[in-house]
């Protein structure tokens, strides 16, 4: 089991759910979904902790400092509000986490990955656009491209897109396009659209979308992902 951490960077209190394994691996940063990180209905700390069990230092920044939701008003306010307002500091939490994770004694290779899941999907691939030189590797789950804007033509670091077929939030044809436009980088890509489920198809706190199945198989690949790149 994981623990919460709090560190400082820049005059800013950072804090987050940190998750390492018995022996040295490699990191990986854990983006929460618009619920925020200690929301009943995310179980971004249970896939933090996963991640550890799989060999990989995880980290789960908190980027809504503390709020959280525990409904869709609730939780889009607070993701509008970190979009339109707060990305400076979201890009300081992040860099941060980055350098966090660099120091800690567990972390070798000295690798980094992103993931994360509806807007944590998106800040994975607005990440890897942003700041390809601090990361390894990416596997944005049903991200939403629409919500900040992103420059395939910067992304220089394996990624992989995990889509819902049945989506009512991501616009996947959107996905895609940064898929090919990343493709044409030179960069490995990877993309693969899950048939008959549901944006949040791996969140396990929400029954009504949730697929056993679905969820497995793409958490498999996601750990095969970064374990070749990382490791």
């Amino acid at each position: 089991m994981g623990r919460m951490v709090t560190f400082e960077s820049n005059w800013t209190e950072i804090s987050g759910y940190l998750a390492e394994p018995q022996e040295k691996g490699p990191a990986v940063i854990v983006i929460h979904e618009w619920w925020g990180l200690e929301s009943p209905l995310s179980n971004v700390k249970e896939i933090t902790d996963r991640f550890s069990e799989e060999g990989f230092v995880a980290f789960a920044p908190d980027l809504y400092k503390g709020k959280n939701a525990d409904n869709p008003e609730d939780a889009g306010k607070l993701m509008t509000e970190m979009f339109q307002q707060r990305m400076e500091e979201v890009d300081l939490i992040f860099k941060a986490s980055v350098e966090y994770l660099r120091e800690l004694e567990k972390t070798d290779p000295i690798k980094i990955g992103v993931t994360g899941f509806c807007c944590g999907g998106t800040l994975s691939i607005y990440f890897a656009s942003k700041f390809p030189e601090l990361l390894d590797a990416s596997v944005p789950f049903y991200g939403l491209p629409q919500l900040i804007p992103i420059d395939p033509s910067t992304i220089k670091i394996p990624i992989f897109f995990i889509m819902a077929e049945k989506d009512e939030f991501v616009n996947n044809d959107s996905v895609i396009d940064i898929f090919k436009d990343v493709w044409r980088n030179g960069v490995e890509t990877q993309a693969k659209v899950y048939a008959g489920v549901n944006h949040a198809f791996l969140n396990s706190k929400r029954p009504e979308v949730y697929n056993e199945r679905a969820a497995q198989d793409a958490w498999d690949m996601a750990v095969r992902f970064f374990k070749r790149h990382l490791s």
